[in-house]
């Protein structure tokens, strides 16, 4: 519940520091790339890779650059949509590894789990395809960016499923290093795009922006990501799934607060249909991923 608190306050100051601080998402993923390198080898005393095989060291990797993979879809979908929007389709990774272990794993998905699977991906399209400001928003490119949400959702549900296979062989902040460092060039390496590394050069040149990186993708990531790891070495992988599901509901609730009238700092729905239908879908989301995970 702590790493799935700290997450969505990470989530709520990234769609700010996007919208606010940057000059587009890819400069923003190219900061957390940077940032994650960073914990990554603030881990390495704490790390060892002796008696690590060399396949437990690709699974770890790989794991890393799912999650990396995962932050870039995610951030550049966020540029342009709400966070509460996006928030509740990349919370739906467990029912996809629900899904995969059915038809890789051979495990026994039962008449409960399948309707909590059909819950929850309609609470999830039903908050991607919610309208804005009283406009329908179901085009193609809303439809595209929903898909794309949906990849990102499994790449981060194979991210966390990688991290438990190998977490009685690797200690965990031996995983935390990998993770971070490994996700972190994934998301650093869209520095090589066109005007990126431009942009990136522009933050350096404001000490509030840069304070504020650091203190969102630096203090706060680091907690979160250390919470998560002691939830995977401490309990089994659906109920840490369960718990990091309950995201979008910290989400929801702190960006409207953040959209008050008073405080305006975002600009999330607070009355009519559309809340209403954000809240609803939202619900059905992580009831649906917690039916999926207990049932």
């Amino acid at each position: 519940m702590a790493s799935a608190f700290t997450f969505a306050v990470v989530s709520v100051l990234d769609k700010l520091l996007i919208s606010k601080h940057v000059d587009n998402a890819k400069v923003f993923i190219v900061t957390v790339g940077a940032a994650q390198i960073i914990l990554g080898f603030i881990a390495i005393p704490m790390s060892t890779l002796s008696g690590m095989t060399l396949n437990s060291l690709t699974i770890a990797i790989f794991s890393g650059i799912s999650s990396g993979m995962y932050l870039v879809i995610m951030f550049q979908i966020m540029e342009a949509q709400d966070v509460s929007r996006v928030v509740p389709v990349v919370s739906t990774y467990p029912v996809f590894v629900a899904i995969l272990a059915f038809f890789i794993l051979g495990e026994n998905v039962t008449g409960y789990s399948l309707a909590c699977i059909l819950v929850t991906v309609f609470g999830a399209v039903l908050v991607s395809l919610s309208p804005s400001e009283g406009k329908s928003t179901l085009n193609k490119s809303n439809i595209t960016a929903m898909m794309l949400l949906f990849f990102a959702s499994i790449l981060f549900g194979l991210s966390q499923f990688l991290a438990k296979t190998i977490s009685e062989d690797v200690g965990m902040w031996t995983q935390y290093m990998i993770r971070g460092i490994s996700g972190g060039v994934t998301c650093f390496s869209l520095i090589l795009l066109p005007g990126v590394f431009q942009g990136v050069k522009s933050i350096v040149q404001k000490p509030k922006s840069l304070l504020l990186i650091g203190f969102t993708e630096g203090f706060l990531v680091f907690f979160a990501i250390l919470f998560f790891f002691l939830a995977i070495y401490s309990g089994k992988i659906y109920m840490v799934s369960t718990m990091m599901a309950s995201r979008p509901i910290f989400v929801f609730g702190i960006s409207l607060i953040l959209s008050l009238p008073l405080i305006k700092l975002l600009n999330e729905p607070l009355k009519g249909r559309v809340l209403a239908i954000r809240a609803v879908g939202t619900a059905l989301t992580v009831l649906g991923v917690v039916g999926v995970s207990l049932l």
